[in-house]
């Protein structure tokens, strides 16, 4: 079949090589001049396979009346009167319980193992280079309720062959030695061993040049996605800045931007953005380089080396702001994370530490929709939320299989449109 592929994210290039890889022809749409510019750029640089827990949970909702009225929290949320916003909050407020949580944790968990041996395979299969490296993940925790909450876990990731070590906080410090907060800072942590990080925008890089290699690829870049023309339950063309064209099939793979898409073709995504915003840093000359991968639980940021240039860097990451398509920089934002950092980290205060800003797209219950839609021809692979890179290769297969005909190989009744939750209400 010509499969048009909306969307040159690491979402839309992982599916567009499952695709090639099952003899398709397969055409590439974005509205940038390069693939992996949006979203994909500058994450935490951490692939995530243990920590999967969605943002909908009991805890969460407690907290939402100051979510809704903080200037300066880690995450932020900005009302809006739009239908869409409106629906997409009372889903998510559906989902804030623990055992809708323990669903998506379950299914986020069985992606995440299917995507890691998907990364590894193409990895190796393409030669692809973009600073991948198995440092292992420490999250630090300031409180002994959210340390607790994390524990109760450990057992539950051991189910998936995942081991894990409930940390002091004197061990927490030694398993990172580059950490210059006091022990009296934490209560304690979690260490996973057998997590990695890299640069995901060398991954997509490095990918795109594979793809450009291959004659089973075309590309149709700085054409904005407009608006799909449907026939009968199928889409007849997608309209582009560029003209209009034509596919056998279609995957919207295209983040945030999916929603308007999916709209034009009489469909309700429910994802909304999520901005989140990143730093990328140097070690200060003489300091101590950061080893492992770092998550700082309560103030939602992540700090992660990244090993693929000539000097490692540290990528600093977090934050999450609910406030529409808005990618302006916040410099508040960048100036509490670098204060943050500075206090963490020894890094080089004369640098320059690279401002970036993305949109996450992410679902109620924190699960990305993974399947075919209402319309004949037109499958969804979006709203991965801040796990993009991490369920990238593992979405790209189950998706391909379904295009395909195939047995999907991970189970995708939890990822569908239309999922039930746990509760009996849709998302």
């Amino acid at each position: 079949m010509k499969i048009a592929v909306l969307g040159a994210g690491v979402i839309g290039l992982t599916t567009t090589w499952a695709l090639v890889q099952r003899g398709h022809e397969v055409l590439i749409v974005d509205r940038r001049p390069t693939a992996g510019l949006e979203t994909s750029f500058g994450n935490g640089g951490q692939l995530s396979y243990a920590y999967v827990a969605p943002l909908a949970s009991a805890s969460t909702l407690a907290k939402l009346p100051s979510l809704l009225f903080s200037r300066d929290g880690p995450l932020r949320v900005k009302p809006s009167l739009a239908l869409d916003f409106i629906r997409w909050g009372l889903a998510f407020i559906r989902a804030c319980n623990d055992e809708t949580e323990r669903e998506s944790m379950l299914a986020l968990l069985e992606l995440a193992r299917l995507s890691r041996a998907e990364t590894s395979l193409l990895t190796v299969q393409l030669a692809l280079s973009y600073g991948l490296a198995e440092p292992g993940k420490l999250v630090i925790f300031r409180s002994a309720k959210s340390l607790a909450a994390a524990s109760k876990n450990v057992e539950l990731f051991a189910r998936f062959g995942i081991e894990q070590e409930i940390t002091s906080p004197s061990r927490s410090l030694e398993i990172e030695p580059s950490l210059r907060i006091p022990a009296s800072e934490i209560v304690g942590g979690v260490f996973t061993p057998s997590e990695q990080v890299g640069d995901c925008a060398e991954f997509c890089a490095a990918l795109a040049a594979r793809l450009r290699a291959s004659q089973a690829v075309s590309w149709l870049l700085d054409a904005p996605v407009q608006r799909a023309r449907i026939e009968k339950r199928r889409i007849r063309a997608v309209e582009t800045g560029r003209g209009d064209i034509e596919a056998d099939a279609y995957v919207l793979a295209m983040a945030s931007g999916s929603t308007r898409f999916a709209r034009s073709a009489g469909l309700y995504l429910p994802v909304q953005p999520l901005k989140g915003y990143s730093l990328t840093a140097s070690t200060a000359p003489g300091g101590r380089v950061l080893t492992r991968s770092v998550t700082d639980f309560d103030n939602k940021t992540v700090f992660a080396p990244i090993l693929s240039g000539r000097v490692p860097k540290i990528r600093i990451a977090g934050v999450a702001d609910m406030v529409g398509h808005n990618t302006a920089i916040d410099r508040a934002r960048l100036r509490n994370m670098r204060d943050l950092a500075h206090r963490m980290l020894n890094l080089d205060g004369a640098c320059d530490d690279r401002p970036w800003a993305g949109l996450r797209p992410l679902t109620p219950d924190g699960r990305p929709i993974i399947g075919q839609s209402p319309i004949e021809n037109l499958f969804l692979n979006t709203g991965h939320g801040g796990l993009g890179w991490t369920l990238a290769c593992g979405s790209a297969r189950a998706c391909a299989d379904l295009v395909n005909g195939d047995p999907p190989a991970v189970a995708l009744e939890p990822f569908a449109l239309m999922r039930r939750t746990s509760h009996g209400l849709p998302t």
